[in-house]
């Protein structure tokens, strides 16, 4: 490779290398667990020794090792999900991570799980069925690792079914830019629907978590199901410190395809938010065109069908 080759190579290497640490990155949280069905004194600690707990893999369900219960309350059989439980975990950071905004995200936690971060509480949840996120990056400390400790517990539960104990659905560590795109952050709606045109209403939440104002873009870009560029539209935000905005959008997308039970058709919304013409964060929500309405005396109509 001539001198020229490889500085080209080199300048490309570097572009895409700033374009994916300028992204928000999503790591799933699924191995090297640790799980201790009770209540050890101590165990959201750090330094707690977790060496002999049963090593699992999340989503994790410990009831379903059992055994089974023939006779329970009311005469029921059913599997012992009953109980306390501690999950313990070292969080994957690196260096890139140093100035992002860190959030957990856990998918389902049966029940009342307390999260802990190098032993502090980050936060808590009342309910085993919801999705939550929480903000962990003040916890955070980016010159030793970091430990995440979380308590299940779900003898105040009641459920006449199943319904499940631990962390039975899945985890993720999310990191971002400062300026971002709160998570679920992004709603759409198609208000207007014509035979030849729709109109897609988006809006978003964008967050600036640095005490430095920053004048944003933020672009809508409207993909098809195929990854084909449809519609987009920019608008510029002014973002004082730590500040909440929220960037809406109208598009009129031409000839759209109908979501309908027959023919779920799905578009794609990216979410992109530039500053200096430095991308920040991109985040994607898929979305159909539909019109839903309710009737008294015939029901359902999806589409005036």
């Amino acid at each position: 490779m001539c001198p020229k080759q490889f500085f080209l190579s080199l300048l490309i290497l570097l572009f895409i290398s700033q374009l994916t640490f300028s992204q928000r990155k999503v790591t799933e949280l699924k191995s090297g667990w640790k799980f201790f069905k009770g209540n050890p004194d101590q165990a959201c600690q750090a330094a707690f020794d977790d060496s002999t707990w049963q090593s699992v893999s999340v989503p994790h369900d410990w009831a379903i090792e059992g055994p089974f219960i023939k006779e329970g309350d009311g005469n029921t059989g059913k599997l012992p999900w009953k109980g306390e439980g501690w999950y313990r975990k070292k969080l994957p950071l690196s260096d890139q991570d140093k100035g992002k905004r860190i959030y957990l995200l856990f998918d389902g936690v049966m029940a009342f799980p307390k999260v802990y971060v190098n032993g502090k509480l980050a936060g808590s949840w009342d309910y085993g069925y919801n999705s939550f996120y929480l903000d962990i990056t003040e916890l955070i400390q980016h010159d030793a690792d970091n430990l995440l400790a979380v308590h299940v517990d779900t003898r105040k539960h009641d459920s006449r079914w199943y319904p499940g104990a631990g962390i039975y659905r899945k985890v993720q560590l999310i990191a971002v830019d400062p300026v971002h795109a709160e998570l679920w952050g992004t709603q759409i709606t198609t208000p207007v629907i014509k035979p030849h045109y729709a109109d897609v209403r988006i809006s978003s939440r964008i967050k600036n978590s640095s005490s430095e104002q920053k004048e944003i873009v933020v672009k809508h870009i409207i993909y098809s199901k195929d990854n084909h560029l449809l519609q987009e539209k920019n608008d510029t935000v002014l973002m004082p410190g730590n500040s909440l905005r929220m960037a809406e959008s109208t598009i009129t997308l031409p000839n759209p395809l109908l979501w309908e039970p027959e023919h779920p058709n799905l578009y794609m919304m990216s979410t992109e938010i530039y500053s200096n013409n430095k991308l920040l964060d991109v985040t994607k929500t898929t979305f159909g065109v539909r019109e839903i309405r309710l009737t008294a005396d015939q029901g359902l109509y999806v589409n005036n069908k």
